[in-house]
């Protein structure tokens, strides 16, 4: 009986040899849930407000777990935006927020005791139901409106982090600052990547003159650090460029694609000679179909890993530039502003502040790190068993 022989495509073993490398599953795990917690970002986190950016000052420097009730005071607003507008950007929010440690209601009012701080007396008020609800509910009667502020207005939040020196929800601001992590590493990459890949085929398939050039200016990208090429080119392109986000992307983006172009220059160095490619030159392709259609298709695999090891570059190029200073701009979130923000509590009880952001960073760049090693072992197909 003659038995069926399946064929596995080399995909497909390859994506066998990934799922037994744990590390790498370990980094895939990690890097999945930072897409989700950035694509989810607004409807998630404690405080949806845009760049999560509610500042309670009573709440300075509070520790993690703490908790406490917001009394919502509302106010008129022209335009909150719609929900797809917030859950991109953030809610735009329409009350108050007062901590509140007591409260009771008596008749049309509320009697509450509002926290002040650590340092500060409680002190008690009274305000009436229509002018926590920002008026308009004058024609339900004293019930109904107790029971809209009871519901709608006085809430319990618990800040599972802390709270920074401005009383924001550091749990929340942690969360939507991976969007930036993430799009600064996606967009840099992909400059780099396209500048690479270009100039990286041309030294490799020409050579002569052309290989030449093209190496002279890789060495010289090559003999200036990386953060300092990128604060040369932030500074220097800062004011043609008013979008500081954008200005980063085209700065990371631009120190990067050397490394990238040496992998693809090294590539196609060793495969412009075999067989294939000569059988193409004989059928009198042309050398951009030879290039993009025959020998870039056979050189994806170095290219992946290199992308994985330049995303986790771009992620700390990025937050080495927020920490000095020149990255993203307060109030957005960054985890490399917010490291900056907290350094001064490292030599204190509150060390956690800084502790927060730089677990974070180091996570996802391991975990970048060691996906792009467990890529470059599984795409390595010479003398593995599957």
């Amino acid at each position: 009986m003659q038995q069926q022989v399946q064929s596995v495509s080399l995909n497909q073993k390859a994506w066998r040899r990934l799922k037994r490398n744990k590390s790498a599953m370990f980094g895939l795990a990690v890097i999945v849930l930072a897409v989700l917690l950035a694509a989810l970002a607004y409807l998630i986190v404690p405080d949806n407000s845009p760049s999560g950016n509610e500042q309670i000052l009573q709440l300075e420097t509070h520790e993690p777990g703490f908790k406490i009730h917001l009394l919502k005071k509302y106010r008129h607003t022209e335009n909150q935006g719609g929900f797809l507008q917030g859950a991109w950007g953030g809610f735009v929010k329409n009350y108050e927020p007062v901590p509140i440690t007591e409260f009771r209601f008596e008749q049309d009012t509320l009697a509450y005791t509002e926290y002040r701080g650590k340092n500060f007396m409680p002190e008690t008020h009274r305000m009436a139901y229509n002018d926590i609800l920002g008026g308009g509910y004058d024609t339900l009667s004293s019930g109904d409106r107790k029971i809209l502020v009871d519901q709608c207005c006085i809430v319990e939040r618990k800040f599972w982090l802390g709270t920074d020196k401005f009383g924001r929800d550091i749990l929340s601001r942690m969360i939507i600052g991976v969007r930036v992590s993430l799009s600064v590493g996606l967009i840099s990459v992909g400059i780099s990547l396209l500048i690479g890949i270009v100039l990286g085929s041309l030294a490799g398939y020409f050579r002569g003159w052309v290989d030449e050039g093209i190496m002279w200016v890789i060495n010289v990208f090559w003999s200036i650090p990386t953060l300092l090429l990128a604060m040369g080119l932030y500074i220097s392109a800062g004011s043609l460029i008013e979008n500081k986000l954008t200005l980063i992307f085209i700065a990371v983006g631009l120190t990067m694609w050397v490394e990238t172009a040496r992998i693809v220059r090294g590539q196609f160095l060793a495969i412009r000679e075999l067989e294939f490619v000569t059988a193409a030159r004989s059928l009198a392709f042309g050398d951009a179909r030879i290039i993009f259609r025959h020998i870039l298709p056979n050189i994806m695999g170095p290219i992946i890993v290199v992308a994985c090891s330049n995303f986790a570059s771009a992620i700390l190029v990025e937050s080495g530039l927020s920490y000095i200073g020149l990255g993203i701009q307060p109030p957005a979130p960054s985890w490399g502003t917010m490291l900056n923000e907290y350094k001064d509590f490292i030599n204190t009880n509150k060390a956690y502040l800084a502790l927060f952001p730089s677990v974070a960073i180091m996570l996802l760049v391991l975990a970048f790190n060691l996906l792009g090693n467990g890529l470059r072992d599984a795409l390595d197909v010479k003398g593995q068993a599957d």
